[in-house]
């Protein structure tokens, strides 16, 4: 059970870096008329230079040929005896020994800073920027990405991201920008606003947000991980295993049929039960080996998870060895996250545009609590759109919640496979949903809504048709479209009954037996 915990924990952190790394292509209709600058999630390259001086790798995580193998046979019998006994304190030790080398190279100091020489693996000069504006006279919303390093305090990132901002106005001879942030970018982007108040900034848009929490890497850092039987079943629906299909078309029917007769259950209730009597054994000083040095990630803990995160990560030590790090986080906390609605207001009220693209449409990764909440399997849509109101995935308004609605003319606010009222949002006329789409794809459609809001002065989701407040993804044509009652159903693939799940079973097990057999 300890072994599985933990490997879930690895996986979950590291599927969260890498959510955010993918390119973005530009699209037909793509064409703002001043320079965006679209500030990039995490997982840039990461690198330091040897003792030679050579250049070696950060990140992604280098582990050591062998390495898995060497430790697996120094841990199994380990874990065998913690097994049998129900003494996992040995099996702690040897399991943390194991895990901690492998973050500990991409880990930054005690104060949230690279002291290691390591860095993004990128830099930019006006020669490399130039003018980019399109044969149309219009700059394409990915023209001037800005990546950086991801670890880092956003305040930090902030400054790198002003001169970027500055030499982008040289090149192009513009006067203003807009700042377009996804993910861990809109937590930069809001950090920068905070501190250098907007100066060059003609509008914001954040998307698929982690400003008010990013739910997989909130729960990890509060240790609050729990495994739900429906949401592993649901989950693999929703993940490529990478396997031929009569593999993946076995293990899904397994899992459901494990699931619809409870032996899941029964299988999660013990590892949660697990979890929550030895998580500090095992969490703490793992976080402190990587992920909770990073005053980034620490942007994306949510507030109702931050006092205990605190307490987690800094189980077992002195707070004040890490005060630069705790320093960090809490002017985060305190002027961005605590302060972004007000922050927020003031830039409205200064002239600059804000606007906000969610997703939705899937489940968290099935480790928390939250694996029913809307999502984008990684940031819940209550926080990526700060404050919508929403029902459990595979639930809808009640008739009443409607009526009330119609009654207090918020109805237009609610989407039409009525899971989301985007009338509680910070705001709702500028808060735009895509339903079928992932937190980590980032497709070149949606950079035409982008060019709409930079283009038109007060464009809101009222103001087209085509680009409404709810949109569903394709992935087959690429392409968004209004959400009508013909495409909203976008999650049957999880309700497979007891005997289609048998049936799938067993047509895969015949068929892995003929390819066996023809062999």
């Amino acid at each position: 059970m300890k072994k599985t915990l933990s490997i879930i924990t690895l996986f979950v952190l590291i599927l969260t870096i890498v959510t955010s790394s993918l390119p973005v292509s530009s699209a037909a209709n793509d064409g703002a008329d001043i320079p965006v600058i679209h500030v990039h999630g995490y997982g840039a390259l990461l690198v330091r230079n040897d003792e030679e001086g050579k250049k070696e790798t950060v990140y992604p995580l280098q582990i050591p040929d062998g390495y898995i193998e060497q430790k697996a046979e120094e841990f199994l019998p380990v874990f065998a005896k913690a097994f049998f006994t129900q003494e996992w304190s040995e099996f702690c030790d040897v399991l943390t020994d194991i895990l901690v080398p492998i973050f500990e190279p991409m880990s930054l100091d005690k104060n949230g800073e690279a002291s290691d020489g390591s860095r993004a693996d990128w830099t930019w000069s006006r020669q490399t920027l130039r003018n980019k504006k399109n044969a149309d006279g219009k700059y394409s919303a990915t023209a001037y990405p800005f990546h950086y390093d991801w670890r880092l305090d956003p305040y930090v990132t902030a400054d790198t991201l002003h001169r970027y901002i500055e030499d982008v106005l040289y090149v192009t001879g513009e006067e203003k920008v807009a700042l377009y942030g996804r993910c861990l970018g809109s937590n930069v982007v809001a950090a920068y606003m905070e501190k250098y108040d907007g100066e060059y900034v003609q509008d914001v848009i954040h998307y698929a947000s982690s400003v008010y929490g990013a739910t997989q890497c909130s729960k990890a850092f509060a240790g609050e991980l729990h495994m739900h039987a429906d949401g592993i079943d649901r989950f693999m629906y929703d993940i490529d295993l990478g396997l031929e299909i009569y593999y993946t078309d076995l293990i899904q029917s397994f899992v459901s049929l494990l699931n619809k007769t409870y032996g899941l259950d029964v299988v999660c209730w013990a590892i949660n039960n697990v979890a929550e009597d030895i998580y500090l054994d095992i969490f703490p000083e793992i976080m402190r080996a990587g992920f909770g040095t990073f005053p980034s990630y620490w942007s994306m803990v949510s507030l109702e998870d931050y006092d205990r995160a605190m307490e987690t990560v800094f189980y077992g030590v002195d707070k004040s060895e890490y005060a630069g790090l705790i320093e960090k986080t809490e002017n985060y906390h305190n002027n961005v996250r605590l302060k972004f609605e007000e922050n927020t207001k003031a830039d409205i009220e200064k002239g600059i545009g804000f606007a906000n693209i969610v997703k939705y449409g899937m489940q968290t990764i099935p480790v928390t609590v939250n694996s029913d909440e809307l999502s984008d399997q990684t940031v819940t849509v209550r926080e990526s759109s700060f404050g919508a109101t929403t029902v459990k995935i595979n639930e809808s308004f009640s008739d009443d919640y409607i009526k009330n609605a119609v009654t207090n003319s918020t109805a237009k606010f609610i989407s039409p496979d009525k899971q989301i009222d985007a009338s509680t949002c910070l705001y709702p006329e500028k808060t735009w949903f895509i339903k079928n789409l992932v937190h980590d794809y980032f497709p070149s459609c949606v950079n035409g809504l982008v060019s709409e809001i930079i283009n038109n002065d007060g464009y809101d989701v009222f103001s087209s048709a085509v680009y409404p407040q709810y949109l569903v993804f394709d992935d087959e044509t690429q392409t968004v479209s209004p959400m009508t009652a013909n495409n909203m159903n976008t999650t049957e693939r999880w309700h497979v009954t007891f005997f289609e799940a048998l049936r799938k079973f067993f047509a895969a097990l015949i068929e892995m037996l003929n390819i066996s057999m023809a062999s």
